[in-house]
């Protein structure tokens, strides 16, 4: 735990990074529920089904894209200086989570056409996962935060 800890504050806050890993963090975990919740549905176990409002089915993008104009609008609050780090770890959060909902349903996205079903586990999707993750990592081992 402490070297755990002592890695933080050396690889983490340190290079101004703490946003970022937050942002990764969301991302990953909004993918892995999205993922579990998806599979849970199809295989009649979920709690709870699809969201349908007037009969359109409202997929977890469009949570996603909300996700991301009000991390948006957040960082760009002008706010007092001993809020700044929670206002940017919240936004670093709401970016991060809303990003995995929408690269999620990248797939299904670019295999929908009008009238027709998209494909939810395209292989797309994951490839999405996969380059945003890498990109994510990247920055965080290698370039330095400003």
């Amino acid at each position: 735990m402490a070297s755990l800890k002592r890695w933080y504050g050396r690889c983490i806050l340190e290079k101004g990074k703490e946003t970022f890993l937050w942002a990764f963090v969301a991302f990953g975990i909004s993918v892995g529920v999205s993922r579990a919740i998806v599979l849970d549905v199809e295989k009649g176990k979920a709690i709870f089904g699809y969201l349908y409002i007037k009969g359109y089915h409202i997929h977890h993008f469009y949570w996603g894209i909300l996700l991301l104009i009000s991390s948006s609008w957040l960082a760009l609050i002008r706010y007092k200086r001993m809020h700044r780090r929670v206002f940017k770890g919240i936004a670093s959060i709401m970016f991060g989570g809303g990003l995995g909902l929408v690269t999620d349903e990248f797939g299904l996205l670019l295999t929908m056409e009008f009238g027709i079903k998209g494909n939810y586990w395209a292989p797309q999707s994951y490839y999405a996962i996969g380059v945003t993750s890498a990109i994510f990592l990247g920055y965080l081992l290698f370039l330095r935060a400003d």
